[in-house]
Protein backbone atom coordinates (compact mmCIF):
# COMPACT_ATOMS: atom_id res chain seq x y z
CA UNK A 1 0.00 0.00 0.00
CA UNK A 2 2.77 2.23 0.54
CA UNK A 3 4.24 0.98 -2.80
CA UNK A 4 7.17 -0.43 -1.81
CA UNK A 5 8.41 2.42 0.85
CA UNK A 6 9.55 1.18 3.91
CA UNK A 7 9.06 4.42 5.89
CA UNK A 8 5.91 6.65 6.45
CA UNK A 9 6.07 10.27 6.01
CA UNK A 10 5.22 11.94 9.23
CA UNK A 11 7.64 13.21 11.53
CA UNK A 12 5.56 13.67 14.60
CA UNK A 13 4.48 10.76 16.99
CA UNK A 14 1.13 11.77 16.58
CA UNK A 15 0.85 12.15 12.82
CA UNK A 16 2.90 8.83 12.50
CA UNK A 17 -0.37 7.17 14.55
CA UNK A 18 -2.80 9.11 12.58
CA UNK A 19 -1.10 7.62 9.28
CA UNK A 20 -0.75 4.23 10.52
CA UNK A 21 -4.18 3.98 11.57
CA UNK A 22 -5.14 5.15 7.76
CA UNK A 23 -3.12 2.82 6.69
CA UNK A 24 -4.70 0.02 8.47
CA UNK A 25 -8.67 2.04 7.91
CA UNK A 26 -7.53 1.09 3.84
CA UNK A 27 -6.52 -1.93 3.90
CA UNK A 28 -9.66 -3.15 5.87
CA UNK A 29 -12.09 -1.04 3.37
CA UNK A 30 -10.17 -2.79 0.47
CA UNK A 31 -10.43 -6.38 2.35
CA UNK A 32 -14.22 -5.55 2.93
CA UNK A 33 -14.81 -5.08 -1.01
CA UNK A 34 -13.37 -7.78 -1.77
CA UNK A 35 -15.31 -9.84 0.70
CA UNK A 36 -18.80 -8.38 -0.61
CA UNK A 37 -17.46 -8.95 -4.55
CA UNK A 38 -17.05 -12.62 -3.41
CA UNK A 39 -19.96 -13.44 -1.70
CA UNK A 40 -21.78 -11.90 -5.15
CA UNK A 41 -19.46 -14.49 -6.97
CA UNK A 42 -19.66 -17.35 -4.46
CA UNK A 43 -16.05 -17.58 -4.68
CA UNK A 44 -13.90 -17.81 -1.34
CA UNK A 45 -12.43 -14.10 -0.68
CA UNK A 46 -8.87 -16.00 -0.67
CA UNK A 47 -9.32 -16.10 -4.72
CA UNK A 48 -9.49 -12.28 -5.02
CA UNK A 49 -6.32 -10.75 -4.97
CA UNK A 50 -5.51 -8.09 -2.95
CA UNK A 51 -3.18 -5.92 -4.99
CA UNK A 52 -5.21 -5.99 -7.92
CA UNK A 53 -8.15 -5.17 -5.28
CA UNK A 54 -6.30 -2.39 -4.42
CA UNK A 55 -5.13 -1.12 -7.60
CA UNK A 56 -8.13 -1.18 -8.78
CA UNK A 57 -9.68 0.89 -5.74
CA UNK A 58 -7.21 3.31 -6.22
CA UNK A 59 -7.79 3.75 -9.90
CA UNK A 60 -11.60 4.42 -9.61
CA UNK A 61 -11.11 6.76 -6.95
CA UNK A 62 -8.54 8.88 -8.59
CA UNK A 63 -10.86 8.76 -11.55
CA UNK A 64 -14.09 9.54 -9.26
CA UNK A 65 -12.91 12.56 -7.40
CA UNK A 66 -13.71 14.89 -10.30
CA UNK A 67 -17.41 13.56 -10.02
CA UNK A 68 -20.72 14.44 -8.00
CA UNK A 69 -20.93 12.63 -4.83
CA UNK A 70 -23.68 10.91 -6.32
CA UNK A 71 -21.71 9.02 -8.61
CA UNK A 72 -20.05 7.20 -6.08
CA UNK A 73 -22.62 4.40 -5.93
CA UNK A 74 -22.23 3.85 -9.57
CA UNK A 75 -18.37 3.46 -9.31
CA UNK A 76 -18.66 0.98 -6.38
CA UNK A 77 -20.93 -1.13 -8.82
CA UNK A 78 -18.77 -0.80 -11.65
CA UNK A 79 -15.48 -1.52 -9.47
CA UNK A 80 -17.39 -5.00 -8.49
CA UNK A 81 -17.84 -5.55 -12.18
CA UNK A 82 -13.96 -5.29 -12.91
CA UNK A 83 -12.96 -7.06 -9.73
CA UNK A 84 -14.84 -10.39 -10.53
CA UNK A 85 -13.09 -9.89 -14.03
CA UNK A 86 -9.92 -10.85 -12.26
CA UNK A 87 -10.95 -14.11 -10.30
CA UNK A 88 -9.02 -17.18 -11.31
CA UNK A 89 -11.06 -20.13 -12.74
CA UNK A 90 -10.90 -22.67 -9.89
CA UNK A 91 -7.30 -25.35 -10.22
CA UNK A 92 -7.57 -28.34 -12.27
CA UNK A 93 -6.18 -30.45 -9.15
CA UNK A 94 -6.86 -33.91 -11.76
CA UNK A 95 -4.23 -32.93 -13.98
CA UNK A 96 -0.69 -34.10 -13.37
CA UNK A 97 2.46 -33.24 -15.55
CA UNK A 98 5.29 -35.89 -14.67
CA UNK A 99 8.81 -34.90 -14.90
CA UNK A 100 10.69 -35.81 -18.15
CA UNK A 101 14.48 -35.27 -19.54
CA UNK A 102 14.15 -33.42 -22.69
CA UNK A 103 15.89 -35.13 -25.88
CA UNK A 104 18.48 -32.27 -27.22
CA UNK A 105 18.29 -32.60 -31.10
CA UNK A 106 21.26 -31.55 -32.78
CA UNK A 107 22.81 -32.15 -36.47
CA UNK A 108 26.40 -32.19 -34.64
CA UNK A 109 27.83 -35.48 -33.02
CA UNK A 110 28.53 -35.47 -29.22
CA UNK A 111 32.05 -35.45 -28.17
CA UNK A 112 33.05 -37.85 -25.55
CA UNK A 113 35.70 -38.65 -23.40
CA UNK A 114 37.65 -41.36 -24.32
Amino acid sequence: MLDRRESIRSKTPAMVRQEIWGLLLAYNLVRLEIERVAAKARVPPTRISFLVALRLIRDEWLWSVDSRPGAIPGHLRALGRDLRRFIPPPRRTERSYPRAVKVKMSNYSRKRPI
